[in-house]
């Protein structure tokens, strides 16, 4: 018992030691100087929003698009009048599938030599009952006899501009159901937000009117790296050595600038608009120590710009008002005051108290008159709505 006792204290020694050795480690890491970051000043915030801004769409997705757009174009020009005559682009519904779609398409048209006839609108009509009008006046074609009818390719760079969710709101859907099974001397290119989609299918089953379907890929870390490093090299954007203890999950072998990219694909879900909301709320600011760290960072002389750790922002508590009101903006990827109050069955009034509270709290945003989700927020709103019954996409798990 001795023995025992004995070996059972030097075990208590040893420890001790270790667990001594330990504090004692972690005490001079914590202890070690530390920089002081802080929010960006005005101008650099502005600055940096407004490269964003200017950024081209995502090179992958564009050559997704165009490998697609190839593969269904062919078999249909091969054999139009048995095979799909249309090609489907979908997208989470804070992508902005549009403006990839007209940045992608007249190129490639014009390679293919055949005119492109795109649905010029950028936005929904003002009022629900014109949406038909507009349509028969933009992309009809009379009476034409089917075989002087011109080959051609049509555009519709969002869907959800041709519906809304009310009394009458889908006679634009019926239209353009109509056109895609009566005229194969057309070749449809049509953009859609996975939530919209989902509820088309589920009221007028649309899918069935439809041939390919490509959801646009989710991107990858090197993919948004390279996406963004004009801007990174710019600003000369350094990376917080904090990195490797907000990483430690990752394989420390990669430098602090992969394991950024990394985890902003995860938790991005690789959209490229939250990636790039993410990658404005981690820049962070350090003021000048002396005059030579500024005289190193000439793009902007005041300090040195780090990227910390990308994350989603915790949601505030939402009310099933909210809810509604969030899953009626994603349907429809965005909507005015009246719309969103049209669309809800509600008083403008109370929609509006709603929507000035989540504007307050910064889940929803507003461009002109159109309101918006904000996107930093998509991936924690996807699951809270999935959480709730709301049908976000046929893919959710």
């Amino acid at each position: 018992m001795a023995k025992l006792l004995n070996q059972f204290q030097k075990l208590l020694l040893n420890s001790r030691k270790f667990l001594l050795s330990k504090f004692s480690t972690d005490e001079s890491e914590i202890q070690e100087p530390e920089k002081s970051l802080t929010e960006l000043p005005p101008h650099l915030a502005s600055q940096l929003a407004n490269m964003v801004k200017d950024l081209p769409s995502n090179n992958e997705d564009l050559e997704a698009i165009l490998v697609a757009l190839d593969e269904a174009f062919d078999k249909w020009i091969a054999n139009p009048e048995e095979a799909d005559n249309s090609l489907l682009i979908l997208s989470s519904p804070i992508t902005g599938v549009s403006r990839i779609l007209l940045e992608s398409l007249n190129d490639w048209a014009m390679e293919r030599k055949v005119p492109l006839r795109p649905l010029e609108w950028i936005s929904r009509p003002k009022h629900t009952e014109n949406i038909v009008n507009k349509l028969r006046q933009q992309l009809g074609r009379g009476g034409l006899n089917i075989s002087s009818k011109q080959t051609e390719i049509v555009v519709i760079p969002n869907l959800s501009w041709c519906y809304l969710r009310c009394f009458e709101g889908l006679e634009g859907i019926d239209y353009l159901q109509d056109m895609l099974l009566q005229d194969h001397s057309r070749f449809w290119i049509i953009g859609s937000g996975l939530v919209g989609w989902e509820y088309l299918n589920c009221v007028s089953h649309f899918k069935a009117y439809c041939g390919e379907s490509l959801i646009l890929p989710e991107l990858k870390g090197e993919q948004l790296q390279a996406w963004l490093d004009p801007i990174i090299n710019q600003l000369e954007i350094k990376f917080d050595k904090k990195l490797d203890r907000d990483f430690e999950e990752l394989n420390r072998e990669q430098d602090l600038q992969t394991k950024y990219f990394d985890k902003l694909a995860r938790v991005s879900q690789g959209i490229s608009s939250v990636a790039v909301e993410l990658f404005l709320h981690s820049i962070s600011y350090e003021s000048p120590n002396s005059e030579s760290d500024s005289d190193n960072y000439s793009n902007n002389k005041s300090g040195i710009l780090y990227a910390q750790n990308p994350q989603t922002p915790n949601l505030p508590r939402l009310l099933p008002d909210d809810l509604y009101i969030l899953y009626s903006l994603l349907l429809h990827e965005g909507l005015t005051l009246s719309e969103a109050a049209n669309t809800l069955g509600d008083e403008q009034s109370l929609v509006r108290s709603r929507i000035y509270t989540l504007h307050r709290l910064g889940i929803v945003e507003q461009h002109g008159n159109i309101i918006n989700v904000n996107p930093v927020h998509y991936p924690r709103l996807k699951s809270e709505l999935s959480n709730n019954n709301f049908i976000i996409d046929e893919f959710d798990e």
